[in-house]
Protein backbone atom coordinates (compact mmCIF):
# COMPACT_ATOMS: atom_id res chain seq x y z
CA UNK A 1 0.00 0.00 0.00
CA UNK A 2 3.08 2.35 0.26
CA UNK A 3 4.88 1.61 -2.12
CA UNK A 4 5.24 5.03 -3.63
CA UNK A 5 5.92 6.11 0.22
CA UNK A 6 9.46 7.77 0.51
CA UNK A 7 8.69 9.34 4.48
CA UNK A 8 7.37 11.55 6.66
CA UNK A 9 7.97 14.97 7.77
CA UNK A 10 7.24 16.47 10.73
CA UNK A 11 6.81 20.41 11.19
CA UNK A 12 6.59 21.69 14.90
CA UNK A 13 3.82 23.02 14.48
CA UNK A 14 0.96 23.95 11.07
CA UNK A 15 3.02 24.31 7.99
CA UNK A 16 1.94 27.00 5.49
CA UNK A 17 0.99 26.05 1.81
CA UNK A 18 1.06 29.21 -0.99
CA UNK A 19 -1.81 27.38 -3.22
CA UNK A 20 -2.40 28.72 -6.46
CA UNK A 21 -5.65 27.44 -8.15
CA UNK A 22 -7.35 28.77 -11.27
CA UNK A 23 -11.49 28.20 -11.47
CA UNK A 24 -13.67 27.47 -14.23
CA UNK A 25 -13.73 30.72 -15.50
CA UNK A 26 -9.91 31.31 -15.46
CA UNK A 27 -9.24 33.53 -12.49
CA UNK A 28 -6.21 32.66 -10.56
CA UNK A 29 -6.67 32.67 -6.73
CA UNK A 30 -3.79 32.57 -4.10
CA UNK A 31 -3.89 32.18 -1.16
CA UNK A 32 -2.09 30.49 1.94
CA UNK A 33 -3.31 27.39 3.21
CA UNK A 34 -2.56 26.29 7.17
CA UNK A 35 -2.19 22.75 7.15
CA UNK A 36 -2.06 20.07 10.05
CA UNK A 37 -1.34 17.23 7.71
CA UNK A 38 -0.91 16.64 4.05
CA UNK A 39 -0.30 13.11 2.06
CA UNK A 40 2.09 13.80 -1.28
CA UNK A 41 1.30 11.41 -4.22
CA UNK A 42 4.77 9.83 -4.88
CA UNK A 43 6.33 11.82 -2.15
CA UNK A 44 6.34 12.13 1.92
CA UNK A 45 3.20 12.23 4.21
CA UNK A 46 3.84 16.11 6.36
CA UNK A 47 2.20 16.21 9.93
CA UNK A 48 2.43 18.76 12.03
CA UNK A 49 3.46 17.87 15.36
CA UNK A 50 1.25 20.13 17.02
CA UNK A 51 -1.66 18.35 15.68
CA UNK A 52 -0.32 15.26 15.94
CA UNK A 53 0.05 15.19 19.51
CA UNK A 54 -3.40 17.02 19.98
CA UNK A 55 -5.17 13.98 19.26
CA UNK A 56 -6.93 12.59 21.85
CA UNK A 57 -8.77 9.26 22.55
CA UNK A 58 -11.86 11.47 22.94
CA UNK A 59 -11.91 12.79 19.91
CA UNK A 60 -12.59 10.81 16.79
CA UNK A 61 -9.81 12.56 14.61
CA UNK A 62 -6.10 11.79 13.76
CA UNK A 63 -4.34 13.33 11.47
CA UNK A 64 -1.67 10.11 11.02
CA UNK A 65 -4.62 8.24 10.29
CA UNK A 66 -6.05 10.53 8.04
CA UNK A 67 -3.12 11.35 5.76
CA UNK A 68 -2.33 7.70 5.34
CA UNK A 69 -5.67 6.92 4.61
CA UNK A 70 -5.01 9.57 1.50
CA UNK A 71 -1.91 7.36 0.69
CA UNK A 72 -3.77 4.45 0.42
CA UNK A 73 -6.61 6.23 -1.44
CA UNK A 74 -4.17 7.37 -3.94
CA UNK A 75 -2.49 4.05 -4.77
CA UNK A 76 -4.24 3.63 -8.06
CA UNK A 77 -2.93 6.86 -9.16
CA UNK A 78 -6.20 9.19 -8.45
CA UNK A 79 -7.60 10.64 -5.70
CA UNK A 80 -11.10 9.50 -5.38
CA UNK A 81 -12.12 7.76 -2.07
CA UNK A 82 -11.96 4.44 -3.60
CA UNK A 83 -8.91 2.67 -3.20
CA UNK A 84 -7.93 0.04 -5.94
CA UNK A 85 -10.07 -3.21 -5.25
CA UNK A 86 -9.57 -6.40 -6.06
CA UNK A 87 -11.75 -8.38 -8.78
CA UNK A 88 -13.74 -10.03 -5.94
CA UNK A 89 -14.10 -7.38 -3.53
CA UNK A 90 -17.76 -7.39 -1.59
CA UNK A 91 -18.44 -10.71 -3.67
CA UNK A 92 -18.17 -8.94 -6.70
CA UNK A 93 -16.86 -10.23 -10.24
CA UNK A 94 -14.88 -7.71 -11.62
CA UNK A 95 -12.31 -4.37 -10.07
CA UNK A 96 -15.52 -2.11 -11.69
CA UNK A 97 -17.94 -4.10 -10.24
CA UNK A 98 -16.02 -3.53 -7.04
CA UNK A 99 -15.70 0.02 -7.35
CA UNK A 100 -19.28 0.52 -7.92
CA UNK A 101 -20.14 -1.41 -4.87
CA UNK A 102 -17.55 0.86 -2.82
CA UNK A 103 -19.86 4.10 -4.00
CA UNK A 104 -23.07 2.18 -3.18
CA UNK A 105 -22.32 2.55 -0.02
CA UNK A 106 -19.72 5.43 0.42
CA UNK A 107 -21.26 8.18 -1.53
CA UNK A 108 -25.03 7.42 0.35
CA UNK A 109 -23.42 8.09 3.71
CA UNK A 110 -21.20 11.15 2.26
CA UNK A 111 -24.35 12.60 1.07
CA UNK A 112 -26.49 11.99 4.90
CA UNK A 113 -22.97 13.53 6.50
CA UNK A 114 -23.02 16.23 4.37
CA UNK A 115 -26.42 17.06 4.90
CA UNK A 116 -25.96 16.46 8.86
CA UNK A 117 -23.04 19.27 8.54
CA UNK A 118 -25.57 21.99 6.53
CA UNK A 119 -27.64 21.65 8.58
CA UNK A 120 -25.30 21.98 11.69
CA UNK A 121 -23.54 25.00 9.94
CA UNK A 122 -26.72 26.90 9.06
CA UNK A 123 -29.73 25.48 10.82
CA UNK A 124 -28.36 25.13 14.29
CA UNK A 125 -28.67 21.59 14.30
CA UNK A 126 -26.63 18.90 16.24
CA UNK A 127 -22.89 19.13 15.47
CA UNK A 128 -21.91 15.83 14.13
CA UNK A 129 -19.23 13.99 15.96
CA UNK A 130 -17.30 13.14 12.84
CA UNK A 131 -14.93 15.99 11.76
CA UNK A 132 -17.15 18.58 9.14
CA UNK A 133 -14.39 18.91 7.07
CA UNK A 134 -15.09 15.35 5.67
CA UNK A 135 -18.16 17.38 4.07
CA UNK A 136 -16.07 19.66 1.95
CA UNK A 137 -15.83 16.43 -0.21
CA UNK A 138 -15.80 13.16 -0.62
CA UNK A 139 -12.52 12.26 -0.67
CA UNK A 140 -12.08 13.90 2.62
CA UNK A 141 -14.83 12.03 3.94
CA UNK A 142 -13.37 8.63 3.42
CA UNK A 143 -10.00 9.25 5.29
CA UNK A 144 -12.07 11.27 8.49
CA UNK A 145 -14.68 7.87 8.24
CA UNK A 146 -11.65 5.69 8.71
CA UNK A 147 -10.34 8.29 11.00
CA UNK A 148 -13.10 7.39 13.27
CA UNK A 149 -13.62 3.30 12.41
CA UNK A 150 -10.23 3.21 14.04
CA UNK A 151 -10.36 5.66 16.53
CA UNK A 152 -14.21 4.94 17.50
CA UNK A 153 -15.14 1.53 16.31
CA UNK A 154 -17.54 0.95 18.47
CA UNK A 155 -19.48 4.16 17.98
CA UNK A 156 -19.00 4.48 14.30
CA UNK A 157 -20.58 1.37 13.75
CA UNK A 158 -23.73 2.56 15.49
CA UNK A 159 -23.66 5.30 13.46
CA UNK A 160 -22.59 4.47 10.22
CA UNK A 161 -22.84 0.04 9.96
CA UNK A 162 -22.91 -0.16 6.18
CA UNK A 163 -19.70 1.69 6.54
CA UNK A 164 -18.28 -0.10 9.38
CA UNK A 165 -19.14 -3.39 7.30
CA UNK A 166 -17.56 -2.04 4.18
CA UNK A 167 -14.51 -1.06 5.88
CA UNK A 168 -14.19 -4.04 7.42
CA UNK A 169 -14.36 -6.25 4.26
CA UNK A 170 -11.01 -3.58 3.29
CA UNK A 171 -8.92 -3.32 6.27
CA UNK A 172 -9.79 -6.74 7.82
CA UNK A 173 -10.34 -9.44 5.50
CA UNK A 174 -10.24 -12.50 6.61
CA UNK A 175 -11.00 -11.20 9.79
CA UNK A 176 -9.85 -9.23 12.85
CA UNK A 177 -6.36 -8.05 12.55
CA UNK A 178 -6.08 -9.36 9.07
CA UNK A 179 -5.63 -5.68 7.20
CA UNK A 180 -5.20 -4.94 3.81
CA UNK A 181 -4.65 -7.02 1.08
CA UNK A 182 -2.85 -5.77 -2.28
Amino acid sequence: WYDDFVGIVVHPMAAVARRRLQDEAGVVHEFDEELAGEAMERGPVMLSWDDVSADSAAAPTNVVIHEFIHKIDMCDGAVDACPPLPPGFGGTGSAGAARRAWFAVLEPAYDAFREQVIRAERFGGEPTWLDPYGATAIEEFFPVACEAYFTHRERFGDDWPSLLALFDAFFRPGGAGAGPRR
